[in-house]
């Protein structure tokens, strides 16, 4: 919910003219990132894209860290010197990422291997979108992390739409977890709006090849709410499409099976949801107010000292 709530402020703000920058957003699909958090530990890595904001949540970001990124505030995680989802925290094992999407995936396979040579016992968890899934990085890290018994969790969120590109034009597979055996790797698919099933999934995962050392591949089933970025009108996806997966919004799957199990209230889902909108309402406030960088702190870190 605090990812949904931060990203939904973004989204107004960019309206406004008030973001530095695009605006993208993982609106709709926030469960595979809240779930693979849930399922790691403080010393793994993550390699999150520009739609896993629940990523950064769920590794400790809190709104006036991301608010600052966004706004493009001094204090922010890059001092407002960067766009605004190249961020990450590494002392959090979140890498930040690049725009070359798919080079993410070599990135935190190298990571995990070099933790666990220096006895740490870390896996990883890297993202790659259905279109990325195409891209050369993607191969070269699967097939990498296969051949060495590099444990990470290669998670693919499939929103059916590489930018404006289809599925049926990107793949002939019936589903991108067949792709696994190729690596010589287990495939898993999985229900990316069921938060709770998939962190069920993503926990036995995680243990397993903790004690086991190996990739693993989960395409989770899912779909963006809206453009690829609030620049686009995300005219070309079908309406009957967007019904069919707002149907079934990650959050409200998560607090419907928390209600019928007992493990929440009514009143206690009512009360948490007006506390983190008031939480990121302040913050987003209190950001607003802070400076920007000071324009004579310029080239500070562009040039070495000679």
């Amino acid at each position: 919910m605090i990812s949904r709530a931060i990203e939904e402020r973004l989204i107004r703000l960019y309206h406004q003219g008030k973001v530095y920058g695009g605006a993208y957003s993982g609106v709709g699909q926030e469960a595979p990132g809240a779930a693979a958090c849930l399922a790691g530990e403080p010393h793994d890595l993550y390699a999150p894209l520009i739609r896993n904001m629940s990523v950064h949540v769920g590794r400790g970001a809190g709104p006036h860290h991301l608010f600052r990124q966004w706004l493009a505030r001094a204090s922010s995680p890059t001092r407002g010197r960067d766009g605004n989802i190249h961020h990450g925290d590494l002392s959090a094992g979140v890498y930040p990422m690049i725009s070359h999407l798919g080079a993410m995936l070599p990135v935190v396979t190298g990571g995990v291997m070099a933790r666990r040579r220096r006895g740490i016992p870390c896996i990883g968890f890297g993202f790659i979108g259905d279109g990325g899934s195409s891209t050369g990085d993607f191969h070269e890290a699967v097939n990498f992390a296969a051949v060495f018994d590099v444990p990470v969790v290669f998670i693919i969120e499939d929103n059916k739409f590489a930018y404006s590109t289809p599925t049926s034009r990107q793949f002939r597979c019936a589903n991108l977890a067949d792709r696994a055996p190729g690596y010589g790797i287990e495939g898993h698919r999985a229900d990316g709006n069921d938060a709770l099933a998939l962190l069920d999934l993503l926990a036995r995962l995680a243990d397993d090849i903790r004690a086991r050392p190996r990739p693993v591949l989960v395409a989770v089933d899912t779909m963006r709410m809206r453009g690829h970025g609030e620049h686009d009108d995300f005219a070309y996806a079908p309406r009957e499409l967007l019904e069919s997966y707002r149907a079934r919004d990650p959050i409200a799957v998560c607090r419907d099976a928390l209600l019928a199990d007992g493990r929440l209230t009514d009143e206690q889902w009512h009360a948490l949801e007006a506390s983190i909108r008031t939480e990121v309402d302040q913050a987003a406030r209190e950001v607003a107010a802070e400076p920007a960088p000071d324009p004579r702190t310029l080239l500070e870190g562009v040039y070495a000292p000679s």
